[in-house]
């Protein structure tokens, strides 16, 4: 009885020494980016343009993401043309009045290995929730982190269906590629 009691207070100490250790990270999202690209499903056409994190946080213990959460400000979707833009944002594809942010919350606590790291966890855009397996690049600095990535995102998985080859078999001049690339650097300051 005595034996197990110890090794409930030697585990307790760790658990507390671990928690001491954690670091806790705030994103800046005025140093930070976002670019996605969209492309025609049959020929070499592509758009690209630019969306914005609104808040986010990490926390690291060592070499161990044990949490992430981003929220993306579905309203700041940017691209040079404005009839382009207005019609990303009805309800042809991301519905921004009525869904005014994405959001990205890690499931799963992730090793960091020679500045990689593949972040699994649940993206939620327009209501609908999927998991991602996002590989990402970490780089540490003085003041923080920064994570870079490039991940293919399949838009119908979230109910955005316009122009869709998958979903409308039959189209072809004016189909519209299933998958969107978002592409990141986000920077995160020491809390």
């Amino acid at each position: 009885m005595r034996t197990l009691k110890i090794i409930s207070v030697v585990f307790f100490l760790l658990l507390g020494l671990q928690s001491i250790n954690a670091q806790i990270f705030e994103l800046d999202t005025k140093k930070s980016t976002l670019l996605w690209t969209g492309k025609a499903a049959f020929n070499s056409y592509f758009l690209k343009g630019t969306i914005t994190a609104k808040q986010g946080t990490i926390t690291i213990n060592d070499t161990v993401i044990s949490n992430l959460n981003i929220t993306i400000n579905m309203k700041s979707l940017d691209h040079e043309n404005n009839d382009l833009k207005n019609h990303l944002k009805n309800e042809d594809f991301f519905e921004v009045k009525k869904y005014p942010k994405a959001l990205f919350a890690l499931e799963k606590t992730t090793k960091i290995e020679n500045h990689k790291a593949i972040l699994q966890g649940k993206l939620t855009i327009k209501g609908k929730t999927n998991l991602e397996r996002i590989p990402v690049n970490i780089e540490h600095h003085d003041s923080g982190i920064i994570i870079t990535f490039n991940h293919t995102i399949d838009r119908t998985k979230y109910g955005v269906n316009h122009n869709s080859p998958s979903i409308f078999k039959r189209m072809k001049e004016n189909a519209i590629a299933d998958e969107f690339i978002l592409e990141g650097k986000l920077k995160f300051d020491s809390h």
